[in-house]
């Protein structure tokens, strides 16, 4: 918690695997840190639903694209509807 609270991207980088934090933008990392925190919560009412993680998960993913200045649209993005099997759409 104090990562996300202390001033500059130092310390919160210093959490972030060194792979990986080359790579990815502070807004991107501290969005994915602060749905962590939340899903840690003791008291179970003060944990995110999944819908709110996901929805936090696909905006740090829309920063970093925007952040590396990908071209690619939505449709490409991870959690796309485009990308789930045609046996689970059926399911839904």
């Amino acid at each position: 918690q104090s990562a996300l609270t202390a001033e500059g991207t130092a310390k919160r980088r210093s959490f972030v695997d060194p792979a990986v934090s080359k790579g990815c933008s502070d807004e991107s990392v501290k969005t994915v840190m602060e749905i962590c925190l939340r899903c840690l919560a003791k008291e179970a009412v003060q944990r995110p639903s999944v819908e709110d993680v996901l929805w936090n998960l696909q905006f740090a993913a829309q920063v970093q694209d925007d952040w590396r200045g990908d071209s690619r649209s939505s449709e490409e993005s991870p959690l796309s509807p485009s990308q789930i099997p045609r046996d689970l759409e059926d399911d839904q």
